[in-house]
Formats: C-alpha cells, sequence, structure tokens
C-alpha cells in the first residue's frame, strides 16, 4: 500500500513522476522487516530508518514531501509496518519502538519476494479487518443462563477462549508449549509489580521471558471483555509486555486482535485508569491458585461459585478484579456488574417476593437477573443502563438530568422551549421499537451506529436509554441557553421519533420555566461546576435534584405551548438543527476571537490600539499567549475585558490559578471521590479537570471559539502540571492517551485558546522553562510598551481624577529604577485606578499597607533607607495632592516592619 491505506490493491500504485516507486516500497518493507529481525532490542523509528538506507537508498522522489509536510518515504514505510504487517502478527509497534515477531521471522522465510511477502501481509489485513467489524450473534443459551447480549460479548469470549484454555493446562496461547501460566512465571510477575508498582509499559526489569508472556495473555482476559477501552489501547497493552523478551516475542494472532475491537463489560474509569493495579490482582490470584490442590484447581472451570471464592478469597486481589475474572470464565452465572456495592443495591432494590433469595449477593442476583430476563422474553439484563439503573442507583423521588443544548454551533434551547420539548440528534435512526424496551432500544443502537467504535457506540446507547427509558414523568430537565440556565419538568408522554428542520431527532415533551434564566456564573458552586464542559449528551443529575428544585419561583409554573397538539410531527422548517457527530466531522470555518479593538482599547485607557491588535493576531495566530508584567499592570482585568469584548458566554471560557500545589490531577484528570449507592460510602473515579472539560467542550462546537485562562501561571510546577500536554501545545492535530484515561486518545482542539497571566516580580517562583516559552507567545503589560505607557493618565482624565496620581506614579517607578531595581519590579497602575484613592487617608493607606511594604522587601538589607529614597509623603504634597496625611517616616516604618 502506499498513501491510502484502504486501497483495494495490494501493488502499490504509482504516486508521481516516479514508475520504480512501487518496487522500492515493497522492497524497503521487506528490508525493513529484516532489519528488525536482526536487532536484539526494539528499534526507534530513526535507527530502522537508518538501517532502511543503508540498503535501499533515498531517491528524489522517495525524499520529496507529502501534503502533510512528512517524508514520503518514511510515510509510507511507517504506515505500512503499523497496519498491513502488525495486524498481520508480524510486528509489534508501539511508542518504545518497532520489534518483529516470531511470526514475521518465520513469514519472511516463507515469502521470499519482497512483493508476495507484502501480498501476504495484506491478504491478513484485510481479513483482520472485515473479522473485527463482523456482527456475531450469540449463541442460545438455556433459561438458566446469563445472557449477555450483543456482538461484543461473542468477540471477548471468542478473544479470551485460547488464554482460559492456556491457563488451564499451564501452557500459553501465543508460545503453545511455553509453561507462562505456570507457577514460576506467576510468582516472577507477582513478585515484579510487587517492587515496580507503577513500571513502564514495557516492564523494565521483568527478567523471565515466561513471565511477560504471561503478563500478555492477562491482559486479554483483563481489557478484552471492556466495552469503555478501544481495540488499539487493547493491543497496545499486550503488545508492551512482549516488547522486550530476550528472543523474538511471539506475535499477536490476527483473530485474537479482531476480536479486541469490542467487549460487552462496562468497567469504568476509576478501574480501567489503574492497570498495573489490575494486572498485579491478577498475578495474585494465578499465585494462590497454584497454591490450591489440584482437584480444588479443577473445580473452579466447572463450578462458578468454586471460582468465584477461590477468586474473593485470594490475598490482593482487588474485588473489581475478581468479579471481571469471574463473568470472563464463567458468563453464563455473573453479570458485569463489578463493584460489590452496586451489586448489593441491586439485590436490595430489585428482588420481588417470587425471588427465592439465599443471603448470597452473587446467587441472589443471578436469580433476580434471570427473572428480569424471562419477562423481557430472552433478551439480556444491563443494569448498568436505563431504566433499570435509575430503579437501584437513586434515592426516592424525582431525577434530575442535564441535557445538552448547544451543540456543533448550534442552539437547540429556544427551540426546545418554543415547542415544549427536549430533544438528542439521532440521524441514523429511522424509527422507534413498538415498545421501547432496553433490548429493543440497545438493538437499535447496535444495528443503525455499527461502524462506530464500540466505546462510542456505547456511549450513544447510553445517551438514547437514560433519554427515552431513564427520563419519566416529574422528572427536571436542566441545560444551559448561552450564558443561563433553563429547567423544565419532563411530561408523561413517551419520547418520539421526529422530524425538526430536516433533522432526525429524539424528543421528549417538556414544560418549560419561561421567566427562569439564572446566569451560570452566579449559580452555587455545586451546580455550576456540574453543568458547564461535559462531554455527554444526556447526564444524570439526580445529586442535585434537590438543589435545582430550589431555583424554580415558588409562584411560576412550567408551560408547554398552547398550539403544540397542532404541531403533528413538529415540522418546522425555520428551525435549523445541527447534524450528526458521529460521522466525520463537518467542514467549519476556523474559530477566530474578534472584537471592537479600538473600543477594547480606549475601555482599557491604552494610548492607541496597536496593543490591543497584537494581541489578537498573536491569539489567532498561536493560539497560546501568555501576559506578562509587574503587579497592578492588569493582566487578569485585560483578560475578563477581552472575553467580554469578543462576546463569550459563561460556557466559553474558563478560568483557573496556578499555586504551587496545583498538579496535573487538578488540571488534566485524575482520581475524585465519589458517592456510592451504599450510606456513606465513596468510591475514587477519574474525573476531568477543567483543561479536558473546556477542550471537550470546544471539541463539540468547532466553529465557536473557546478561551482557557491561567491566572498566575508560572507559580505551579509547569512540567508536572502539564504532562504529555507539552507535546500537544506544540503539536495542536496530534492525540495523546491520557495518563488516566486509558482507552481515550485526546488533542487539543483549534478552537481553544489559552491565556496565562505572569507576574515578573515574584521571585519566589521560577521563570517558565525554555520548552514553555516555545510553545507560547509572551506579550509584556509593563509600563514599557508605547501603548500602556500612558493608561493611569488616561483613566485619570476619564474618571476625573488628577493627573497628578499618575505623575506619583511615574516619580516612583523612577526612583525605583534610579536605586538599581529591574522594570519587573515596578508598579503597576492598578494601584491607583481604585475608588477614592486620590483622597489623602487612601494615598497614605496604599503608601504605608502595599508599596512601602514591597520596597522594603526589594531593598532587604537596606531598608531602613527606603524612607530616605522614597519619600512619598512628600511627593504627594508637592504633586498637589494636598492634604494628605502627614504620617512620620518613623509611624510609617512602624507600621510596615
Amino acid at each position: 500500500m502506499t498513501e491510502n491505506p484502504n486501497a483495494p490493491s495490494a501493488r502499490p500504485t504509482t504516486d508521481g513522476p516516479d514508475p520504480d516507486w512501487p518496487d522500492r516500497t515493497v522492497r524497503r518493507i521487506r528490508h525493513a522487516m529484516e532489519e528488525l529481525v536482526r536487532m536484539p532490542e526494539p528499534a526507534s523509528q530513526a535507527e530502522l530508518q537508518d538501517a532502511c538506507v543503508a540498503r535501499e537508498p533515498l531517491t528524489t522522489w522517495d525524499q520529496s514531501l507529502t501534503n502533510s509536510g512528512a517524508v514520503r518515504a518514511w510515510t509510507n514505510l511507517g504506515w505500512n509496518l503499523t497496519t498491513n504487517i502488525e495486524h498481520a502478527g508480524w510486528l509489534h509497534a508501539t511508542r518504545d519502538g518497532f520489534r518483529a515477531t516470531a511470526e514475521g521471522r518465520a513469514a519472511l522465510a516463507e515469502h521470499p519476494d519482497p512483493q508476495d511477502f507484502f501480498q501476504a501481509s495484506v491478504d491478513l489485513y484485510y481479513k483482520w479487518d472485515a473479522l473485527r467489524k463482523a456482527p456475531l450473534a450469540p449463541a442460545d443459551l438455556p433459561s438458566t443462563a446469563i445472557t449477555h447480549g450483543g456482538s461484543g460479548v461473542v468477540h471477548a469470549c471468542r478473544a479470551t477462549a485460547p488464554v482460559l484454555e492456556a491457563w488451564r493446562r499451564g501452557d500459553s496461547a501465543l508460545s503453545p508449549g511455553l509453561d507462562a501460566w505456570g507457577a514460576d512465571a506467576a510468582v516472577a510477575l507477582r513478585d515484579f509489580l510487587s517492587a515496580e508498582p507503577n513500571p513502564d509499559a514495557t516492564m523494565h526489569g521483568l527478567a523471565l521471558d515466561k513471565a511477560r508472556v504471561l503478563a500478555a495473555e492477562m491482559w486479554v482476559l483483563l481489557v478484552g471483555p471492556l466495552s469503555d477501552m478501544v481495540g488499539s489501547t487493547k493491543r497496545s497493552r499486550i503488545r508492551g509486555s512482549l516488547l522486550r523478551t530476550t528472543d523474538l516475542p511471539p506475535g499477536l494472532p490476527w483473530e485474537l486482535s479482531a476480536h479486541l475491537e469490542q467487549g460487552f463489560v462496562h468497567a469504568r474509569q476509576a478501574l480501567i485508569a489503574t492497570p498495573w493495579a489490575m494486572l498485579s490482582s491478577c498475578a495474585n490470584l494465578l499465585v494462590d491458585w497454584h497454591e490450591q490442590p489440584s482437584d480444588v484447581r479443577e473445580a473452579v472451570w466447572e463450578d462458578p461459585w468454586a471460582f468465584r471464592d477461590l477468586a474473593v478469597a485470594a490475598p490482593s486481589v482487588d474485588p473489581r478484579v475478581a468479579a471481571l475474572l469471574c463473568v470472563v470464565v464463567h458468563p453464563e452465572s455473573f453479570t458485569t456488574m463489578l463493584r460489590p456495592a452496586d451489586r448489593a443495591a441491586i439485590v436490595t432494590a430489585l428482588a420481588t417476593d417470587a425471588d427465592a433469595l439465599t443471603d448470597d449477593v452473587e446467587k441472589d442476583l443471578k436469580t433476580i437477573t434471570l427473572r428480569l430476563q424471562a419477562e423481557a422474553g430472552g433478551a439480556a439484563v444491563r443494569y448498568d443502563q436505563a431504566p433499570l439503573l435509575q430503579a437501584w442507583s437513586t434515592a426516592d423521588g424525582a431525577r434530575a438530568w442535564l441535557v445538552r443544548g448547544e451543540v456543533d454551533q448550534q442552539n437547540r434551547v429556544p427551540t426546545w422551549m418554543r415547542q415544549g420539548i427536549v430533544s438528542i440528534t439521532v440521524g441514523k435512526l429511522t424509527q422507534l421499537p413498538k415498545e421501547p424496551t432496553q433490548k429493543s432500544l440497545s438493538d437499535l443502537v447496535d444495528e443503525h451506529y455499527g461502524d462506530l467504535q464500540v466505546v462510542k457506540r456505547e456511549a450513544k446507547k447510553r445517551d438514547v436509554l437514560s433519554f427515552a427509558l431513564g427520563m419519566s414523568d416529574g422528572d427536571l430537565v436542566a441545560t444551559v441557553d448561552g450564558g443561563a440556565l433553563r429547567l423544565g419538568v419532563v411530561q408523561d408522554e413517551p419520547a418520539r421519533l421526529q422530524s425538526i428542520g430536516g433533522m432526525t431527532l429524539l424528543t421528549r415533551a417538556v414544560a418549560w420555566y419561561p421567566d427562569l434564566a439564572p446566569e451560570v456564573k452566579l449559580l452555587p458552586g455545586s451546580i455550576r461546576t456540574r453543568v458547564r464542559f461535559k462531554g455527554e449528551d444526556v447526564l444524570d443529575l439526580t445529586d442535585l435534584a434537590g438543589a435545582l428544585a430550589d431555583l424554580r419561583p415558588e409562584e411560576e409554573e412550567a408551560e408547554r405551548p398552547e398550539d403544540l397538539a397542532d404541531l403533528g410531527g413538529l415540522e418546522s422548517p425555520e428551525v435549523v438543527e445541527p447534524s450528526e457527530t458521529e460521522d466525520a466531522p463537518a467542514t467549519a470555518e476556523g474559530a477566530v476571537l474578534a472584537c471592537d479593538e479600538a473600543a477594547l482599547a480606549t475601555r482599557l485607557h491604552h494610548a492607541d490600539s496597536s496593543w490591543v491588535s497584537e494581541l489578537m493576531v498573536s491569539l489567532n495566530e498561536r493560539r497560546q499567549v501568555v501576559l506578562e508584567g509587574p503587579p497592578g499592570t492588569g493582566k487578569t482585568f485585560l483578560v475578563q475585558a477581552l472575553l467580554d469584548a469578543c462576546g463569550l458566554t459563561e460556557a466559553q471560557s474558563a478560568l483557573v490559578q496556578f499555586h504551587p500545589t496545583y498538579s496535573y490531577e487538578d488540571f488534566v484528570e485524575g482520581f475524585r471521590p465519589v458517592a456510592t449507592s451504599d450510606a456513606g460510602g465513596a468510591s475514587l473515579t477519574v474525573t476531568p479537570g477543567p483543561l479536558k472539560r473546556i477542550a471537550d467542550e470546544a471539541r463539540n462546537a468547532p466553529g465557536k471559539p473557546f478561551v482557557l485562562v491561567i491566572d498566575e501561571i508560572n507559580r505551579a510546577n509547569i512540567a508536572k502540571v502539564f504532562g504529555e500536554l507539552y507535546f500537544l501545545l506544540e503539536y495542536r492535530g496530534a492525540e495523546v492517551e491520557l495518563l488516566y484515561s486509558a482507552g481515550e486518545r485526546f488533542a487539543l482542539p483549534p478552537n481553544l485558546f489559552i491565556i496565562g497571566t505572569m507576574n515578573t516580580a515574584d521571585r519566589s517562583i521560577a521563570l517558565l522553562d525554555a520548552a514553555m516559552r516555545r510553545r507560547f507567545v509572551f506579550l509584556s503589560m509593563d509600563s514599557g510598551e508605547p501603548a500602556l505607557a500612558g493608561m493611569l493618565h488616561g483613566w485619570c482624565e476619564a474618571t476625573g481624577r488628577p493627573t497628578a496620581l499618575a505623575d506619583l506614579r511615574d516619580r516612583l517607578n523612577a526612583e525605583m529604577a534610579k536605586r538599581g531595581l529591574e522594570s519587573a519590579l515596578a508598579f503597576g497602575p492598578s494601584y491607583f485606578m481604585r475608588d477614592n484613592v486620590e483622597t489623602p487617608a487612601a494615598l497614605d493607606r496604599l503608601w504605608r499597607r502595599e508599596l512601602r511594604p514591597m520596597l522594603v522587601e526589594h531593598h532587604y538589607g537596606k531598608h531602613q533607607q527606603v524612607d530616605d529614597w522614597y519619600p512619598f509623603p512628600a511627593w504627594v504634597r508637592d504633586l498637589g495632592l494636598s492634604g494628605s496625611a502627614d504620617t512620620s517616616v518613623a509611624e510609617a516604618g512602624a507600621d510596615a516592619e
């Protein structure tokens, strides 16, 4: 293949004026694999390229650049290695380098001709690609077995089956004949993870090869069943363990690799984000399994409760991992609910008198599940989706929901209020089931959204189920309309599939409070932080139902339009609804920040608009700007004025302030405690920080600008806070996998602007390093900037205050420079831009409480001379600001010191 990876022909086409390009392409691919087979360690991309050049020198055409600016030969080689060759099982390609596999070495021997070798890899790639997308029907099960619906369970079971058989035999699924599941490998892996609880992806220091193979196969069991992890991340986990074996590692068979693309267990980020703890639990369980008598070990494969008892009793095994392995080994007896508290809550909430309970939660849960399956005609039961989720996971009373109202540069809320509805976009659905149930709606989403990644499809499914089945009569609905919060009440009508403005939408009837529109920024913090920057289309806010209900006016009733019944299908040609976002993103004009620069400069009392113009150009060209200057130059005030002048709503901006203890977990994402269904309980879950929240919001509205303001950006440990975002700040189009959100690729959208403020006078903090300075444009706000030099003078004239205030500050700063203080320590105009600052008492307080203490600090060791050098009271009198307090120098010094 050449530039197009999905070209139907296995023969590289002639792309350009060089007719020999196809032949060189296939030769270079084979050369690369031959070199990798000889290399005892993983090779970096540069090392591999150097080895290839020695055997196949680059021609002028090879060295030419593609449209993206990359070298043509290396783009082509990298693409083929990481698609055809890797998915054939002949190569492991990770961030830590390339490594050929034993199967790759065998393929070279079997296909000595470069074109044949290339053709064989392409054939396997297409088989892999077809299988990973294949809708596989689950087998019919007896009524005594728990059913897990969907194609994902079949794929997951086929991926894990050879590994489970290897476990049972003490063999290996990837290297048959190797005792990877034996006691020696289990102990070696357990001991390694105990000594290195957070190793790198390739587990440096793990010496035993069969322990590496064991880790890879354990990953198949741990991540293969997951529906909330993408296939590429699953494969990366497995390959990372194999990369540093002594000899060439085993490959990932293409059939097993393809089955990893889908899953059926929603594990949640709190578990997924702790990969090494998951692997350690599995290793601990295997060690304990080997310590059991042989008859006990054999029994666990036949008796699900024996396996459960062994998994739960094994030391140092996370109960969620134990539950995951139970459903992998015995899916007919266990549900996909991994948290013990959730299983107990389900039994408590959903058990009936007809259920023969035993006080064994797992057995009782199976009893309840089989009853619910029978009631649903044999359909799978999903406790983690509506409406069953709402039946066991909430307190009594009405629920509350947040529904995204601003999507793809369109605001739906005015339409909702005018027509008495709320909606989500479901453009791929053509009709609803006659009787919407969890199964029928899930099947519908699977059928029409089968082309989506399983993670995105499951998210769509949760949105549809929550919207159609979770919402009930009397529930509150909240949404954000510009900068205002809107509230409504769900009506007792079913969800309907309707056409509005040519778009297919799923709608619910809602009575809105027409006059209730509090500003989001003025809401209590508990509400404000939950209704902004959420990635979901439908979010359960039941924990805030009481707080939201308190916002409603006592005498105002929610209303629906009187003529709603006459709308029929709600055809409304004047309404323009956003298009589906699951397909290829619509082309949108690049978001820009724009304002009336002259008006903003006037508001800021600048001499002209030149500085503001430079700021706007820098923001729109680079997207990342830092405003630096001494204290009191109005950096934060200017940013707020800029956001207002650009017309940004509350939802389009966020402000955070860095400080010495601020961390990556605060800024990007990290673990946060959340209440659980058991009384007084809590658990840790991965929660997005302000950067990730606003980035997700910006990504959903590509034509609108969003601004993240970082106040005091240099007060934190920048490298610690930004982490892998250093890379994204420079390469906005690239993606990385975040530290905690395993399985999720993240990029900074181009319509997200970042503005930092930086105090240049604070000596307690370090200046930003060169890497950060390269990624930001730095604009100075000190008095040396021509447009800013007369700011205080202009403010005095505009507000009717004596311009002598500006002269007073100039005299003070001039004396500071004369005494050898750098300009970064000068006092900004904001110190003097205050109400009643021109009064004698205010000037006296300003001197004694703010200016003089800072000067004493700046002249440390010579502080007793400060009053002689800076006779501030005398300057006040000389400049005609008469009547100032005649506080003596000695008195002022006593106050300050």
